[in-house]
């Protein structure tokens, strides 16, 4: 065989197990998924065949590909799951353990065949149990295995490949009614994509001049028309690419029923997620980030919200606690909910704690409202648990969720009550690519803000604003919080100012923290594209970027987490 031809066909095994490898990570989160939902509906057969289906439908495609220790498995876990659909076995929180617990392996099969590492596991002792918990009696030896009806095949994307490199495939049911595509490529499409608008916002800036310093005409009449097309098609093609990106919330929500069961099951309680709005979407880029604090916040509102069964008998309460994980939109941000019916903040315990962590005097924490104290519990290694547990209590976790919040200029807010539980919100931007920008004046430069971050305006004359320890603070509602010159802050200046010569206080928030900018007046709102500074500028403190406006001036982007960062070192 001629080099070209082995060139080929390795390349087109490496496509049919890449093509199986995407395909298994879904059967697999939805067998995480559909498990735990059958030990809630144990009766549920077509639940029990969609199991089946999948675990079969990985043993089929793995045993083509010559990936024995993955058929091996799936093929005990579909020996039980047969026994289940007849009825042979009882669905039992030990069974659904032990066909979780494969689950799992099956997972770090699959690793080692994406990484190519050549290990094998030792799969005696899950499929020993397997074998074990099945019934002796169930079936005569030797019995042929009862399947849905379909023979051991490849995945309709292996099938596919399959043909090009001479094996026998069986011809898809329907046409494929989506494709992969390098995300390279959609980022260089975003890129472009970027231009456009910055073109599109000069011509609307170039004609409304024109139409100022020029007689209404027939030549103006068509210049209006063809802005607005452009401006329409524009809009059009920059929310079809940003599309193209977008991902529902349900990948990253899938996990957490199983997270939930594990984490009930251990700690002896009983819990119940429920989770609406999994079909929002978001950029790619967000999704990617927002696991892990979701994470986090889960397993704190499992571990230290709800309480164990006779505890909330004891109060009154059901024996099952509730968890709810919510997601919808609100513009152009998303809106994360975590709620939950558990015991609540202790606000007297923070207090405690953040005077004795020295992050408050006493006198402090008294006149902090409770919103603000909860606010310590995203401080590094602040932790009120008495007994550190497997899940939580080591004080780490919610500053990981402020870090990851911060890094996607979002916002979060917490509210809780003794004895009735705890409910924190995440406002995320729906992509990071285009941003919805506030133009602000401060001492002459313009500036952008990032309009996700901005909580609301306020004007000067009308507020609350005193002095403590010689520095500004604002009194908004049942909140205390600091005042900063926009301008002068960025500059690294320590100068003084006069709150009076400021009409306009813009509080923005980042993470679980709010600061007030005090600017000189409001130029609007743009849509605008991030540009980096390049090279010779190099990463500056405060600025996230420039852009492009409509009218060809460059101007700068607030970096949120960075301008924080210059307050508090000149505070």
């Amino acid at each position: 065989m001629a080099n070209d031809d082995i060139g080929v066909e390795l390349d087109d095994m490496k496509e049919i197990i890449d093509d199986f490898l995407v395909e298994a990570d879904e059967l697999i989160a939805s067998l995480d998924r559909n498990l735990v939902k059958l030990e809630t509906a144990p009766g549920d057969l077509d639940l029990l065949n969609e199991i089946f289906r999948a675990a079969h439908t990985v043993k089929g495609t793995s045993s083509f590909l010559g990936f024995e220790q993955v058929t091996d498995l799936t093929h005990k876990m579909e020996d039980v799951l047969n026994k289940l659909r007849k009825s042979e076995l009882t669905v039992t929180p030990e069974i659904m353990d032990l066909l979780l617990e494969s689950v799992d392996i099956l997972k770090a099969l699959l690793d080692n065949v994406r990484e190519q590492n050549g290990e094998e596991a030792d799969l005696s002792d899950i499929i020993a149990r397997l074998i074990a918990c099945q019934d002796a009696d169930a079936a005569a030896p030797g019995a042929p295995e009862e399947t849905d009806g379909e023979p051991d095949r490849p995945s309709a994307g292996a099938s596919r490949s399959a043909a090009r490199v001479g094996k026998k495939a069986v011809p898809k049911k329907q046409a494929e009614q989506t494709i992969r595509v390098d995300v390279n490529r959609l980022d260089s499409l975003m890129l472009l994509m970027g231009e456009l608008v910055l073109a599109r916002n000069g011509l609307v800036q170039t004609v409304n001049r024109i139409n100022k310093q020029e007689e209404t005409g027939e030549s103006s009449d068509a210049l209006n028309g063809t802005v607005a097309s452009v401006n329409y098609i524009t809009s059009e093609l920059q929310l079809a690419v940003m599309k193209m990106r977008m991902q529902p919330v349900g990948k990253v929500f899938g996990k957490f029923p199983r997270l939930v069961r594990d984490l009930a099951r251990d700690s002896k309680k009983r819990i119940r997620l429920e989770i609406s709005g999994e079909s929002t979407e978001l950029d790619k880029s967000v999704i990617e980030e927002i696991g892990d604090p979701l994470v986090h916040l889960i397993r704190n509102s499992c571990d230290h919200g709800i309480e164990l069964p006779e505890d909330r008998t004891a109060r009154g309460k059901p024996a099952e606690g509730v968890v709810k994980l919510s997601a919808g939109q609100e513009g152009s941000n998303i809106i994360i909910a975590i709620e939950d019916d558990g015991k609540g903040l202790d606000v007297n315990a923070i207090r405690a704690k953040a005077v004795e962590r020295g992050l408050a005097t006493e006198t402090d924490v008294e006149r902090m409202s409770d919103k603000e104290v909860f606010r310590f519990i995203f401080e590094a290694g602040f932790s009120t648990a008495k007994v550190v547990s497997d899940v939580s209590g080591r004080g780490v976790g919610m500053d990981v969720v402020r870090t990851n919040i911060e890094k996607l200029n979002g916002l979060i807010e917490l509210e809780s009550t003794v004895g009735a539980g705890t409910t924190i919100t995440i406002k995320l931007p729906l992509t990071l690519a285009i941003l919805q920008g506030l133009l602000i004046e401060s001492d002459g430069e313009v500036f952008v803000l990032p309009l996700s971050s901005v909580h609301e305006t306020v004007k000067t004359d009308q507020s609350d604003v005193s002095y403590v320890n010689q520095k500004p603070v604002l009194r908004l509602r049942d909140e205390v919080i600091p005042v900063i010159n926009l301008g002068e802050t960025l500059k690294g200046s320590r100068s003084g100012f006069v709150t009076t010569e400021k009409p306009y206080i813009v509080v923005v928030g980042l993470a679980d923290r709010k600061l007030g900018l005090i600017i000189d007046r409001f130029l609007g709102q743009e849509e605008v594209v991030i540009k980096s500074l390049g090279q010779y500028l190099g990463a500056t403190e405060g600025i996230a970027g420039a852009t492009i406006l409509g009218d060809g001036r460059i101007r700068l982007i607030v970096d949120l987490m960075g301008l924080f960062g210059l307050a508090r070192k000149l505070s």
